[in-house]
């Protein structure tokens, strides 16, 4: 079996939750407000590697150190600036593009809990997530256009399938920071809290989440990003029920549907 590693100089690597069922991912640089320098890039892509097949983590946070009171300011701007064009297309493409594929297609729900400054790449990781969590201090934006270019990491593409096109054309043409009452506002958050509250907030949804039936918890979250890329409703519904009929055998739907009948709370196994 290959050696996990938890390890990290730019990123904290902790599991909690029941039997440890919960990753919590910290993105650690704060001099930088966390922001995505060469090796947190490269970290982040080994961690989620590592973990893509492991079935005894069933839920990813990822979050931001509050030292660097930020979520994830960015990338990192002395980084872009030495770039010529084929090193801007590995990093868009090769990292960029592989993290966005991991967080958003791996079978374990993904919640970002954002803090602090939520800024270009920081946002663009954060729309990968299956929702966000927001602190009341939390800020939001898409800031590349100040720098000549665009968000490369899928922000382009992520924010108008997220809140009404015509805000996120006002966010980017812009380069328009707003706040979390806001983001909650155009639903590009799914609820703020206040910061001393947002920890504690996104461990009762990880617990609400590590109490149901893993398999079904994983063919969900296959479902919905499956069928909202289908051409028509019936596409998107067969997907459905291909999945449903897959459930139907499983031991945990055995036991969800006899822990109902006798009035007993279920013990899922996720087989």
């Amino acid at each position: 079996m290959t050696e996990v590693k938890t390890k990290f100089e730019f990123i904290k690597y902790e599991r909690k939750g029941a039997d440890g069922g919960a990753l919590w991912l910290t993105l650690s640089n704060p001099p930088m407000k966390n922001a995505l320098n060469d090796p947190m890039q490269l970290e982040l892509i080994e961690a989620l590697e590592q973990i893509r097949y492991d079935n005894t983590i069933r839920v990813i946070v990822l979050t931001g150190d509050e030292e660097g009171d930020a979520f994830c300011s960015g990338g990192d701007i002395s980084l872009l600036n030495k770039m010529n064009n084929y090193e801007g297309y590995d990093y868009a493409y090769q990292r960029g593009n592989h993290i966005q594929f991991l967080l958003t297609y791996m079978e374990k729900p993904v919640i970002a809990a954002v803090n602090g400054y939520c800024l270009a790449g920081g946002l663009e990781l954060a729309l990968c997530a299956d929702y966000i969590y927001a602190a009341d201090n939390a800020v939001f934006g898409l800031m590349e256009i100040n720098l000549g270019v665009l968000a490369g990491w899928g922000g382009m593409t992520r924010l108008p399938r997220r809140i009404p096109v015509n805000r996120a054309k006002e966010m980017i043409y812009t380069a328009e920071m707003i706040d979390a009452d806001e983001a909650l506002k155009i639903n590009l958050v799914n609820k703020v809290f206040a910061k001393a509250d947002l920890i504690t907030a996104v461990e009762k949804t990880v617990k609400a989440i590590l109490s149901k039936p893993p398999l079904a918890v994983r063919a969900a979250k296959t479902v919905i990003n499956d069928g909202i890329s289908c051409g028509s409703i019936q596409a998107a519904q067969t997907i459905e029920r291909g999945m449903n009929m897959w459930l139907g055998n499983t031991e945990d739907f055995k036991e969800g549907t006899t822990a109902f009948l006798e009035k007993r709370k279920p013990v899922f196994k996720g087989r």
